[in-house]
């Protein structure tokens, strides 16, 4: 804003200053401050002050004003003194908050957008970084969750070990005993050596999140020695279980030994068969006093095999009854004729039942226990039956063998080929 002239106010006594010519003097001024450059140059010599007031005066009579010499000198003497130069405040504490007050709109929309900025940043780095510290401590503390599970498991497994189990009613042999004391023996060892491990498994627990933060290798390292200490006992407790129950397979070997045994006391048994037993009871008894598991079990199979054959009394009959074949016949290559031939039958007790016999199949190798099966005979008599059933029917001699008790074969009255089938 430019302040007028002292001159254009009249001093006390003095006619006033038209308005007017006040506002010419304004005008005058202006003109000043916008020939600048101007100014300058001519204001650099005194001498040619006229000549400066002569051409302010021709630009005013150019656009038809008319300015007195005296208010152009005027204007040129406040202009040398710079009375109309603006000189800034010093910035000073007052000012700066004065310039900050005025522009308090601007500078909120500033603070916010450095807010936003400063929280998204923050958002950026501190959420994925929670998100994998959590991630990473819910891997800790399943892992010692995982190794607190095993620890149980495996104290479970420690205390359902046994080597005598209960139930058994028959004393087994003295070399059977002693097999299993020593497993006793290997057991309250191996209880022992295990018992500290899977204390240690239990005891642990996971360290706090923060505490896990500032060290997850310590952290992890101080499960490594009871993550390898676990390891050492399955190892140990696996290896007895596998004894033990090894030595569970014994034992019963040696009480189904005895109850074979006593099975075959109850039967009048021929010099024959009592031979062949003979042979069958000397090898489980060599088994068991070897302490040998599975070799026990397989030839006490055969001698309760042989004791249940020994048991059973039977008569095997050919099966004449509706939807149910008497006689079948297989191609076989080897066979006379490119044929095998054979009598369908079945079992039947003294009380008229039907027995389930243990059969083995020619065709397959396979033990089967079925009450029907058929039994290979020779061509002629397939034939014979074959007769004696399109006669009338009806079978008339169905009876093709006898099984007395005590004894171990069938008491053919056919002529059989040996062998048997299960299936046609």
């Amino acid at each position: 804003m430019n302040t007028p002239l002292p001159a254009a106010v009249p001093a006390p006594g003095q006619p006033r200053t038209s308005m007017d010519e006040l506002m010419l003097a304004m005008d005058i001024v202006d003109t000043l401050r916008h020939e600048q450059s101007l100014v300058e140059r001519e204001l650099a010599s005194t001498q040619r002050d006229e000549d400066f007031v002569a051409r302010v005066k021709q630009i005013y009579a150019s656009q038809g004003i008319e300015v007195s010499d005296a208010l152009i000198r005027q204007g040129v003497e406040a202009l040398k003194q710079d009375r109309f130069a603006y000189v800034p405040p010093r910035r000073t504490l007052a000012v700066r908050l004065a310039e900050a007050w005025v522009d308090r709109g601007r500078w909120a929309k500033r603070a916010m957008i450095a807010g936003f900025v400063g929280v998204f940043g923050y958002a950026i780095v501190a959420v994925p970084n929670a998100w994998m510290a959590g991630r990473e401590y819910g891997d800790y503390a399943e892992s010692v969750q995982s190794l607190q599970q095993r620890g149980e498991r495996l104290r479970v497994l420690s205390d359902s070990l046994s080597v005598f189990p209960r139930g058994w009613s028959v004393d087994p042999p003295e070399p059977v005993v002693e097999h299993l004391r020593g497993l006793g023996r290997e057991l309250e060892l191996g209880q022992a050596a295990t018992a500290p491990a899977l204390s240690a498994a239990a005891d642990l627990s996971p360290l706090a999140q923060d505490r896990f933060a500032s060290g997850p290798e310590a952290a992890y390292a101080q499960l490594a020695p009871v993550r390898e200490r676990l390891d050492g006992a399955e190892r140990q407790l696996t290896a007895l279980e596998a004894r033990l129950k090894s030595g569970e397979r014994l034992l019963s070997a040696a009480r189904r030994f005895d109850a074979a045994n006593a099975r075959l006391a109850t039967m009048n048994l021929d010099a024959q068969v009592a031979s062949t037993l003979g042979d069958a009871r000397a090898r489980a008894e060599s088994a068991l006093a070897a302490a040998d598991a599975e070799a026990a079990a397989a030839s006490v199979a055969q001698l309760e095999q042989a004791a249940a054959t020994l048991d059973l009394g039977y008569t095997l009959r050919i099966v004449n009854r509706d939807g149910v074949q008497s006689g079948v016949w297989r191609y076989h290559e080897d066979a006379p004729g490119g044929k095998n031939y054979y009598l369908v039958v079945e079992a039947i007790d003294a009380n008229g039942r039907a027995l389930a016999l243990p059969i083995a199949n020619e065709e397959t190798q396979r033990t089967e226990t079925v009450s029907l099966f058929a039994i290979r005979v020779p061509p002629s008599e397939y034939e014979r039956v074959k007769a004696d059933k399109l006669d009338n029917g009806l079978i008339d001699d169905a009876v093709v063998g006898e099984k007395r008790r005590g004894e171990l074969e069938v008491d053919y009255r056919v002529a059989v080929s040996g062998g048997a089938i299960t299936a046609w």
